[in-house]
């Protein structure tokens, strides 16, 4: 596993930012598997950087997982898959 805990924004593009936010979000799902504690905070840490750092190149739709804490739904997101669940956001629209 290999947590990224910062880079700059310049150096990298969109697509980069995305495979770093899939490995984070990958290596989380691991570690709540196996119920590593301590690798689940770092994980967080390494997410919440990405997402902070890279705010105004994120896709809006990942950006609104990201930042509700829905990581399933923003790997499911990541992997282009369809039929992403609506959550409860969309009902305060509705």
């Amino acid at each position: 596993m290999r947590l990224v805990l910062g880079f700059s924004p310049r150096m990298k593009g969109r697509v980069m930012i995305e495979d770093e936010l899939k490995e984070a979000l990958i290596s989380l799902e691991d570690a709540i598997s196996s119920s590593d504690g301590s690798t689940v905070s770092k994980c967080l840490i390494c997410l919440d950087s990405l997402v902070n750092e890279n705010k105004r190149v994120l896709d809006p739709q990942l950006k609104h997982y990201l930042t509700r804490r829905s990581y399933a739904k923003a790997l499911m997101f990541l992997n282009a898959e369809g039929d992403i669940p609506k959550g409860l956001c969309s009902k305060k629209n509705a």
